[in-house]
């Protein structure tokens, strides 16, 4: 054993007398500092607060080491006599714990292996640290972790290979230990576990090109392995021992592989997940459960016998830390349903079985909701944002709000609250949600009106405790709209392409552009009709209809069901002899009843009303003349009222390319003929789509020969009923152009 004097400062004349005692350089806890109490009962143990932002690192017989998560995070000695804590001044990536009251620093704030001056405190005493500087003793030094106050330091040798040292400090003297019994030809290894008097390590030995991988304890009092054990495939830096067993996972097959020590008997316990694994050994026993963090199955802690398989104990309801502890025991961050959250003693029970028991209350509330302001009644034509609020016990948590709606079974869900991401800050316990009404569901769009449920998670940042979550119900609504199909308040273009698919285009919430966006496949078989007519509601189901005639003049009605994947229901005949007319327009109000209308062209140019008669068994009323000479227009369209009159209007389109208004006059008729302009034989399509942008007004969409379209929209002067056009494309997602659109 090598012994290098360092100056420094010094442990307390106990402590020193304790240093490299039979346990190999562990320190020892002196009996005048063993806290009164400190694992003598629920009491006294369950004074003692566990911070609730902070992660279980390490536990010793006088208190345990936490790391405390988010922006400050930092790392605090906890005392189980009183309660008392210390924190340790420095990064909270420069601190590592052992089985023990001792508590190891570096001089960075990056990985371990980059450590070359180390103090070690003893944090039962209190004493002043001693350091250790790894540059006197060489520059091929690197640590690795430490079992108490025994350093475990990989040192590279002339050759290649790498021997494993156990280095302490007493007084002045540094003590240097080789550990004998490596695998021959090791080239390298990490620290994986640690326990009262021993360490495990991954050992590598082998050429680069066929590495041999072991598992090995070692007995830190000896500084000698004591069992190697070959592994298989990729595992994780981790695992477990104790006095008669070994633990570390495998990932082909994917399980724990759990080894009697001294002996070759090993045995596998499969899991589902080998990176979010927590695992140790209490005995003859090997205690595992899954970290609580969102979609675990199930979070519980169980203990699973070694020696009598298919015998379990469930332990707690779930975890998040766990550390080896004292005495052959582990320390559990976590909780049950009748004791609540807070650090966990397992060891051995009157009857061999590991038990379960209490040692610190968490330091803050339990993640509770303590209230909501929800409206139950949401109304986006009133309101173009709607707030949501709930107050909890404690914001250090992830929010999540799913809404589902319920006739579709459609969901949206957003995270409405997490630490430092940037939200609006609505008070130190309260979260909230601005709805302005967009709903992901399998398209963005507008939420659809109806009934919703909603559903708030509340998963804690440090884990502390179990998912919490509240439920409850609200109803949009909106008055019923024109070229409405999803029943969400905006409108939809219909689209048949040239193959005979229908698509329907509904607005992009994202984009400044009404109707701008991608159309969805809605059905096919299409092509069949020479003619396609949004008419509004003309069946009484509050949803907007389209009429399709076929080419034998046939007329055929489907009902709008509202929904926005399947819009339209199987068609019901109208009648025929409607290739009599050459041009139909539906959906505006012309009589001024509140029902929607259609008018419609014959080859003499006589135009025909049919007022809606509101009935899915009579969907229109006899036809009535109301107009002669309309031979001269190509294209007439119902537009709603954009004139500012008392019922709604028609646009129609002469040959020449020159669009006319002719305003309604309320009962079927209209007002002499308003002159618009020319230019509009650029477009196969005019459509009254409605109210796109949301002003009270309704629009003009306009598809044209290049496939490029256009929303004009409304003014409410009847002089000139739109303002400039604007760019709004639609697309599909097979880039064909479309030869109807409604």
């Amino acid at each position: 054993m090598k012994q290098v004097r360092m100056p420094g400062r010094r442990l307390t004349a106990v402590a020193v007398a304790a240093v490299l005692a039979a346990t190999g350089g562990a320190v020892a806890v002196p009996a005048a500092a063993a806290p009164v109490g400190a694992f003598a009962g629920d009491e006294q143990q369950t004074a003692v607060t566990f911070p609730l932002s902070s992660t279980l690192v390490s536990a010793g017989e006088s208190g345990f080491l936490t790391r405390q998560s988010g922006e400050y995070a930092q790392t605090r000695w906890i005392r189980y006599a009183d309660g008392s804590s210390t924190s340790l001044p420095v990064s909270a990536d420069a601190v590592r714990g052992g089985v023990s009251d001792v508590v190891v620093t570096g001089d960075q704030a990056t990985s371990l292996t980059q450590w070359r001056r180390l103090k070690v405190h003893d944090m039962a005493t209190g004493a002043a640290p001693v350091e250790i500087d790894l540059d006197r003793l060489g520059p091929n030094y690197t640590y690795r972790g430490n079992a108490g106050a025994s350093l475990v330091v990989a040192v590279k040798k002339a050759d290649g290979t790498m021997e494993a040292h156990l280095v302490g400090r007493t007084g002045d003297v540094v003590s240097d230990r080789t550990v004998t019994g490596l695998p021959e030809g090791t080239v390298g290894f990490s620290m994986a576990a640690a326990s009262s008097g021993a360490v495990t390590l991954i050992a590598v030995s082998g050429p680069s090109e066929a590495r041999v991988y072991h598992r090995v304890a070692v007995d830190v009092a000896a500084g000698a392995v004591t069992d190697t054990y070959p592994t298989t495939g990729r595992q994780t830096p981790s695992g477990a021992v104790s006095s008669t067993h070994m633990a570390w996972t495998e990932e082909s097959p994917l399980g724990i592989v759990v080894a009697k020590r001294g002996s070759s008997e090993t045995q596998r316990i499969p899991v589902t997940n080998m990176y979010n694994h927590r695992y140790g050994l209490v005995g003859d026993w090997l205690v595992s459960g899954y970290a609580a963090t969102p979609g675990s199955s199930d979070p519980a802690l169980v203990a699973r016998s070694l020696t009598d398989p298919g015998v379990s104990v469930r332990l707690m309801d779930r975890l998040s830390s766990l550390v080896p502890g004292p005495n052959g025991t582990l320390l559990v961050r976590g909780g049950t349903a009748d004791r609540g959250e807070g650090l966990y003693r397992v060891s051995p029970g009157a009857d061999g079985r590991p038990a379960a028991e209490l040692v610190s209350a968490p330091g803050d509330p339990i993640t509770a909701v303590l209230g909501s302001e929800v409206p139950q009644i949401v109304d986006f034509d009133r309101s173009s944002g709607v707030d949501f609020t709930w107050r909890l016990s404690h914001r250090n948590a992830k929010v999540y709000l799913r809404l589902t709606h319920k006739r579709t079974g459609e969901s949206t869900e957003n995270l409405i609250w997490a630490p430092g991401v940037g939200f609006a800050d609505r008070g130190e316990q309260t979260v909230g949600w601005t709805w302005s009404g967009d709903f992901q569901g399998d398209w963005l769009s507008e939420a659809p009106n109806g009934e919703y449920s909603w559903e708030l998670d509340v998963e804690p940042i440090d884990r502390s405790a179990a998912q919490v979550t509240r439920t409850g119900t609200l109803t949009v609504v909106r008055k019923p709209a024109p070229h409405d199909y999803s029943d969400n308040g905006t409108p939809d273009v219909f689209a048949r392409d040239w193959s005979g698919r229908l698509w329907k285009v509904d607005p992009d919430t994202l984009s400044n552009v009404p109707l701008n966006g991608y159309g969805r496949e809605v059905g096919n078989g299409w092509e069949g009709y020479d003619r396609l007519e949004s008419v509004g509601d003309v069946s009484g189901s509050n949803a907007p209809d389209t009429i399709a005639r076929d080419r034998n003049g046939g007329l055929w009605l489907f009902r709008g069901t509202g929904l926005t994947r399947t819009p339209l229901e199987s068609r019901t005949p109208l009648g025929g002899g409607w290739n009599t007319y050459d041009q139909l327009a539906g959906g505006s109000d012309l009589t001024g009843d509140g029902r929607a209308d259609l008018v419609a062209f014959d080859k003499a140019g006589d135009l025909w009303l049919y007022k809606g008669a509101g009935s899915d068994t009579s969907v229109y009323a006899p036809r009535k003349k109301v107009g002669w000479g309309w031979g001269i227009y190509n294209q007439i369209t119902a537009v709603g009222n954009v004139g500012g009159g008392p019922a709604g209007d028609l646009l129609a389109r002469d040959k020449a390319g020159v669009l006319w208004l002719y305003p309604g006059k309320g009962d079927g008729t209209f007002a002499s003929r308003v002159r618009l302009g020319g230019g509009w034989s650029a477009y196969t399509h005019l459509v009254g789509i409605g109210d796109a942008n949301k002003d009270g007004r309704p629009d003009l969409y306009a598809y044209g020969h290049d496939g490029e379209t256009y929303l004009y929209r409304g003014t409410g002067d009847w002089r000139a009923p739109f303002a400039a056009r604007q760019f709004a494309q639609v697309y599909n997602h097979t880039g064909d152009s479309y030869d109807q659109v409604f």
